[in-house]
């Protein structure tokens, strides 16, 4: 896998601009949810493109292929609407359009990876709650933080 977009909880204010961006990309659906755990967290969820897909595996019209660049792609021409992907999605993020009768899915908005730009989500997060990175880079800023929150624990 090249990149993914990765969530910092501690940043997400649930202002849901994420949503809305990727809504105003595609067509007026949002690929993207932020969902309220525990009146605490906002978790904004999309399409994780695992490497073993189940939504993959259940799609047995081939509408969702797993491509060499480690992403989920969708050929609406070729889904039958069956909602068998929806369902198979352990994150809950495959989403059905009931007008057009097939599945939508997060597609790290592919037009715009073609032009250079990253994810519209990830560009419009007024924090940086959003980051379009690999995974080295993202453990990396990861470890960064607990470091800098256990020197802060310990300073304090």
């Amino acid at each position: 896998m090249s990149r993914l977009i990765y969530a910092n909880l501690e940043r997400c204010i649930d202002c849901r601009a994420c949503e809305v961006a990727c809504q105003r990309e595609h067509n007026d659906l949002s690929n993207m949810s932020v969902v309220r755990v525990e009146d605490r967290f906002a978790v904004p969820l999309s399409c994780r493109h695992c490497e073993q897909a189940p939504c993959v595996a259940a799609c047995y019209t081939e509408a969702l292929i797993l491509t060499e660049e480690g992403t989920i792609s969708f050929d609406a021409a070729k889904c039958t609407g069956c909602g068998l992907c929806v369902f198979a999605c352990p994150f809950g993020v495959v989403g059905f359009d009931w007008s057009g009768k097939v599945i939508h899915k997060c597609d790290l908005c592919a037009e715009r990876l073609a032009e250079g730009k990253p994810p519209a989500c990830v560009i419009t997060c007024p924090t940086q709650a959003l980051s379009y990175s690999g995974y080295e880079a993202f453990t990396q800023e990861a470890k960064r933080r607990a470091a800098l929150a256990m020197v802060r624990a310990t300073v304090s």
